[in-house]
């Protein structure tokens, strides 16, 4: 069996689950990158060398180390299911991952908040009330484009995120703002359209309105490197970097993110170092007088 086989099993038994994104994305490393160096290449003859020369192909490319490290994790993945499915006795080559630093570090302040909201006001209530929203939940963009009626329970305030990013369902709670939010569209729903909606139109259909509203606002004025420009995501970054500097603990703010580990949540750390002093600070004899 050759990989280009392999990975169209692993397509209709792995990958069809998986979201519309995800699939599109997937898709595309294969056949833009993968496939012309190693689809006709048996899976017993993929070693490190072949993979180290896949690396080599892609790097000469000029593909970004994290584009790298979703093809090779990729073709990583299809390997260890062809074994699992007993369609060749492996071992499945170990080589080592491109290491690389996407994380986005960029958060708004509250004056911020404000002048982005005040520009979505002007051209959409439907997108300053999911802006406003999210820096009240910190959901993701799709968690909240995907949000149904059903999912919300009104009377406790609380809504629920079933089969998250992290393939878990998760607990959200609701305070006094986004709980208003949430009784203004569920008293205009229309059935079978997600609870987000105006007039039947899908926020991810209109998103160059909040693109628009923080070009507006000129947050991505001079910036080049993209881990610090202003997106949807930095509402759910600001959603959390508000609770660190208000003092939540981290392991908390992680809970309330959906995060699987408390390492995803460490990015955040550096906002609060006041916290570790005032760890330390309350031990028993941290203020014992010597002599």
């Amino acid at each position: 069996m050759v990989l280009a086989e392999a990975f169209d099993l692993y397509c209709q038994l792995v990958l069809a689950s998986h979201s519309q994104r995800e699939i599109k994305s997937e898709l595309g490393r294969w056949q833009l990158h993968i496939a012309p160096v190693l689809a006709e290449t048996p899976l017993h003859s993929i070693r490190n060398m072949q993979i180290l020369q896949l690396q080599k192909t892609l790097e000469a490319k000029k593909l970004s180390p994290q584009s790298v490290y979703h093809c090779l994790s990729l073709v990583r993945r299809v390997l260890r299911r062809a074994q699992e499915w007993e369609l060749y006795e492996g071992p499945v080559p170990k080589f080592r991952m491109p290491r690389f630093d996407n994380r986005r570090m960029r958060f708004l302040s509250a004056e911020e908040a404000k002048r982005l909201l005040a520009e979505l006001k002007k051209e959409s209530d439907l997108w300053f009330d999911i802006t406003l929203f999210t820096l009240q939940t910190g959901l993701r963009a799709g968690e909240i484009y995907n949000l149904r009626s059903f999912d919300i329970d009104s009377k406790n305030k609380y809504l629920k995120i079933y089969d998250s990013k992290n393939r878990t369902t998760r607990i959200v709670y609701l305070n006094k703002t986004a709980s208003k939010i949430i009784k203004k569209y569920k008293s205009k729903k229309k059935e079978g359209l997600p609870l987000f909606q105006e007039n039947g139109r899908l926020p991810q259909s209109t998103y160059r309105i909040f693109s628009n509203a923080v070009k507006k606002c000129g947050f991505n004025a001079g910036i080049t490197d993209r881990r610090e420009m202003v997106c949807f995501h930095t509402i759910r970054h600001t959603f959390a970097s508000w609770l660190i500097q208000g003092g939540t603990p981290l392991a908390m703010v992680g809970k309330l993110l959906g995060h699987k580990t408390i390492k995803m949540t460490m990015r955040y750390a550096h906002l609060a170092p006041e916290q570790e002093v005032q760890a330390v600070s309350s031990l028993p004899l941290s203020d014992f007088r010597m002599g």
